[in-house]
């Protein structure tokens, strides 16, 4: 009887601790907001869909690329069109196409400008169906068709956002395998990617992508922007935890992979709150102080590159002053 009463005592001992080490992780100061050298202004931003829908006056798209150049963003993410079932993109605007990188040469040399495309899964519940069939060669094959007109018209390469990606899937590295091949060593490829995990979960795969998966995946990618949002975590404190480690977490693969891929860190400003995404939670704040604490004593030697905001049309003038302050070191 008394070693039962022992294991029982045991049991409540190891709860205790466990409730207790879950309260200071939820809870106890995280995140780091000391000077730091990890930005070199060759920061990203996703772009709302309409610079590339419809026409523009050049005073405007002058005034963006200036802003962003002003802001150290190096690579514009143009929201596109999503490929419909048959992997082609439906009809849209060229001659604004030519008129924004017309302006974007002219105005701000330095910034790349990859046209965001790719879209949902078909079969993958959500607000609207998807259309992408990554099991399908034939849809692939047109997928990266177009993409290769794309960097033809003068696009400096491709960012593509598929999703949700399921950790460890195949059919996905073919199609960028077949990109890579398509879009040549002069033009980049970028990827949305899922957020990483230290292990694959068997009841939602689509969750986590692994480090070895991010290995695989950075061996044909230029550059992987990790999703770093959408996470469902309840505190700040834990957030800014999560946010170190995918920071150092995947830094540390592409070093330890010798991946050609470069790693950008996802901030988000958007400010819809719901299961996955608590907008007090999830701001560029508690991105940034974890991006920082996770990147300290990593030594990326340049695989780490910047912080991506997600997204231009989300991000208030307080935002960019905190991304001002927090990730580039400039003072309000």
């Amino acid at each position: 009887m008394r070693w039962v009463l022992l294991v029982l005592k045991l049991l409540g001992l190891a709860l205790l601790l466990g409730a207790a080490a879950a309260v200071w992780l939820a809870f106890a100061p995280a995140g780091d907001a000391s000077p730091h050298p990890f930005n070199h202004d060759r920061n990203a931003v996703w772009l709302e869909h309409r610079w590339l829908e419809r026409g523009h006056p050049g005073a405007e798209m002058e005034e963006l690329f200036s802003s962003l150049s002003r802001r150290g963003i190096t690579y514009a993410f143009p929201h596109l069109i999503p490929f419909n079932s048959a992997g082609r993109l439906p009809l849209h605007n060229r001659e604004q196409m030519r008129a924004l990188l017309a302006v974007a040469r002219r105005v701000a040399p330095e910034v790349k400008v990859l046209p965001w495309v790719g879209g949902l899964r078909s079969g993958w519940r959500r607000a609207r169906s998807g259309t992408i069939d990554l099991d399908d060669m034939g849809q692939r094959q047109r997928m990266v068709a177009e993409c290769r007109g794309l960097v033809d018209e003068g696009f400096d390469g491709i960012h593509l956002d598929v999703e949700p990606v399921d950790d460890g899937n195949d059919e996905f590295l073919s199609l960028l395998q077949a990109l890579r091949t398509a879009v040549g060593s002069k033009a980049l490829l970028s990827i949305s990617a899922i957020r990483p995990g230290p292990f694959r979960l068997l009841f939602a795969p689509n969750l986590f992508w692994t480090p070895d998966y991010y290995g695989r995946v950075g061996a044909l990618a230029d550059q992987v922007v990790v999703m770093a949002y959408d996470t469902g975590l309840p505190t700040s404190a834990l957030y800014r935890r999560y946010l170190a480690y995918a920071a150092r977490s995947v830094t540390e693969e592409m070093l330890r992979s010798n991946a050609r891929a470069r790693v950008l860190v996802g901030i988000p400003t958007y400010d819809e709150s719901g299961f996955m995404h608590r907008a007090g939670v999830e701001t560029p704040e508690n991105a940034l102080l974890g991006v920082v604490a996770g990147l300290r004593g990593v030594g990326g030697g340049g695989t780490f590159e910047g912080v991506a905001i997600y997204a231009e049309w989300t991000t208030d003038e307080s935002e960019w002053r905190t991304y001002e302050r927090l990730w580039r070191g400039r003072a309000d």
